[in-house]
């Protein structure tokens, strides 16, 4: 990829505050892009863009809010004169089963993972029209492919990603927009960090279950999601990549290396 690539275009990222986004926004400027950096927590957004310098924006965004969600689309577009590329990045977890679980904390998952993304598309889609065409990128995980014990409305939020990324890319292919998913494993963020101080081990309980006997850091999630977006995946669209260190790829039976 060069490192010229996104140079003249611009990309919103949500949930750029921290982790995954935070990284996919730093990688994204590397390339010469604009980086729309939002973050329900304001101040973690603008450390984001100060990090990043001249080629970031900081926006305030709570991607449960339609009314924020088309004003930030708007700025976004005005800023570059239209949108090129929308990274949908913002995601919560509720630990617990449906019948611990209120409707409420349902719903927030729901509505924070999987139903922004219908918003954010909704809103960035046809500013990406103006330009001709564009790419989205949406965050999944391994828990929409592989169902997690007391996450039942995170793994259907991040399974509805899955085929709502699909859905999408069929649906808009015939105006240059490609749409596809990064399933990540276990990742170094400061969310999944709170987890693991809850660990016996101080570590992910998720990591050890993998091959590579280890977490991603949030760099290795973000260089797959910026090489989707990228011309070096031109033809690829409505595709699923899986970054998890292996653990979707099958079992390890122990008795099998005692053999």
């Amino acid at each position: 990829m060069r490192n010229d690539e996104f140079a003249g275009k611009v990309a919103l990222v949500t949930g750029a505050g921290a982790g995954i986004g935070r990284s996919i926004a730093i990688e994204w400027a590397a390339h010469g892009g604009a980086a729309i950096v939002t973050d329900v927590d304001e101040a973690a957004a603008q450390r984001v863009a100060a990090e990043i310098g001249d080629r970031a924006h900081a926006m305030t965004l709570d991607v449960k809010n339609r009314d924020q969600i088309r004003e930030t689309v708007a700025a976004a577009a005005r800023i570059g004169g239209a949108l090129d590329a929308l990274f949908n990045v913002a995601g919560i977890n509720i630990p617990r089963n449906v019948e611990e679980m209120d409707e409420d904390d349902w719903y927030a998952v729901l509505d924070t993972n999987l139903t922004s993304i219908y918003r954010l598309c909704k809103a960035a889609i046809p500013e990406m029209r103006k330009r001709g065409g564009g790419v989205v990128v949406n965050v999944a995980s391994v828990a929409g492919i592989l169902a997690e014990n007391r996450c039942g409305a995170y793994s259907a939020s991040k399974g509805g990603v899955m085929l709502l990324t699909r859905n999408l890319a069929m649906d808009f292919a015939k105006d240059n927009i490609r749409v596809n998913a990064v399933c990540p494993g276990s990742t170094r963020t400061p969310r999944l960090e709170k987890y693991w101080e809850k660990s016996p081990t101080g570590k992910s309980e998720i990591a050890v279950l993998a091959p590579m006997r280890r977490s991603a850091e949030p760099e290795e999630i973000a260089k797959p999601a910026i090489f989707l977006a990228s011309s070096d995946a031109s033809y690829i669209t409505g595709a699923a990549l899986v970054v998890d260190g292996g653990l979707s790829a099958g079992l390890n039976v122990p008795t099998f290396e005692r053999m």
